[in-house]
């Protein structure tokens, strides 16, 4: 395939990068990475509005739902230049990437007319309620319980690592609607506003010390019938559509690694080892792993390109978006974890190389958590093998 860009795509990523080098200031940049509190949330908002306004997110969604209709490589433009530029965590891509998708499948079109614009404007925050204290690789499994009594439906249960729930308007919650049938044939999704009357959010402190997951507590709360995304006990569709989606959502990463490559080579050269005046680059060793990782991330890069072109128009992502959240996602870390050790060689006795070190040590602790959202690299190895390669269970 050519991964050239078409005159049409080359003058599209020359408007995106002339837009971000005018908006993306480094003052707001500062403010948009803070990453916690309704007040980053404020900033991120009106960042997601002036994307939307410059038609710069979800730019392949259909006009009706605030997109531009446009081709799904354009999406990638937009990412691909996002990381480039260091742009801030897209606290919205929850929304936008993993349950937007799946509600322009599955959803009503009442709700996709209700929910998809403010997804789309950042007026609403999404967040998902899959796993469980004991469901989490097992989804199936889960015993949230959802059940209909006069006309609605009461949700009793435990959700966690919820990201961004204890800031989110809504969650889109798998319960349990049918015990007598076999386990993954009698779940429901439902679109639940998090400002329900019996809802508990407790953040969860990270060993980064973020507190961006949460666990979330159901008593008693209460539905309409309509809250139901898709059909009764039709949720395991609507999330393995969510899962494939989510993976596909996290590949992106890819091309944040090309970033963080160019971060880590421009640390190597400017970390002196100990006392003296030797760059960490000029050993050997650290030069072999660069080299090796730099590969890599090319072929991040790469894989995002090649897998979007396997999807057919208008269609869900399959197991090879799998193999993109493994490869990135494992990459990432790696990445991270050279990072961490080129840091440390310098000589910390000096304040500012211990702030670096104690920068990239947090970044290397919150690459962990990259490998399990979505699934866990294990899941994703078992997925690649039996929906990718046909190999048996």
């Amino acid at each position: 395939m050519d991964l050239d860009d078409s005159p049409q795509e080359a003058g599209f990523r020359r408007n995106v990068r002339a837009w971000l080098r005018d908006h993306l200031t480094e003052e707001r940049r500062l403010q948009l990475n803070a990453r916690e509190g309704r007040a980053w949330i404020d900033f991120i908002r009106h960042w997601q509005r002036d994307l939307l306004a410059a038609g710069l997110s979800v730019r392949s969604w259909p006009r009706a739902y605030g997109g531009q209709g446009a081709p799904a490589t354009e999406d990638l433009i937009v990412f691909e230049e996002l990381a480039q530029a260091d742009a801030p965590l897209d606290a919205f891509r929850v929304g936008i990437r993993i349950i937007g998708p799946m509600l322009m499948k599955l959803a009503r079109d009442d709700q996709k007319a209700a929910f998809l614009p403010r997804i789309a404007d950042g007026s609403d925050l999404w967040s998902q309620g899959f796993s469980e204290p004991g469901a989490g690789s097992d989804l199936a499994a889960l015993s949230t319980r959802a059940v209909h009594r006069a006309g609605k439906y009461v949700i009793n249960g435990q959700k966690t690592w919820n990201t961004l729930g204890h800031l989110a308007d809504f969650c889109l919650v798998l319960a349990r609607t049918n015990p007598e049938v076999p386990k993954h044939k009698g779940l429901t999704a439902f679109a639940v506003p998090m400002s329900s009357p019996g809802i508990t959010v407790r953040p969860l402190q990270q060993m980064n010390g973020r507190r961006d997951f949460n666990e979330i507590f159901f008593d008693d709360v209460e539905l309409p019938e309509n809250a139901v995304v898709g059909i009764v006990d039709g949720g395991w569709k609507v999330a393995v559509t969510m899962l494939d989606f989510e993976h596909r959502g996290l590949a992106v990463l890819g091309f944040g690694c090309r970033r963080l490559y160019g971060r880590l080579l421009e640390l190597a050269r400017t970390t002196r080892i100990g006392s003296s005046n030797r760059a960490a680059l000029g050993e050997l060793d650290i030069r072999r792993r660069l080299a090796a990782l730099g590969g890599q991330a090319r072929i991040a890069v790469l894989n995002n390109h090649r897998f979007l072109a396997m999807i057919p128009e208008g269609g869900v992502p399959g197991p090879e978006a799998a193999i993109q959240k493994l490869h990135s996602t494992e990459l990432n870390k790696a990445m991270h974890a050279l990072a961490l050790e080129i840091a440390s060689l310098a000589d910390l006795a000096d304040s500012e190389a211990r702030e670096r070190l104690s920068a990239w040590e947090e970044d290397y602790l919150t690459s962990f958590g990259m490998t399990i959202a979505g699934g866990t690299s294990q899941i994703q190895r078992n997925i690649i093998a039996e929906r990718a390669l046909g190999l048996p269970r």
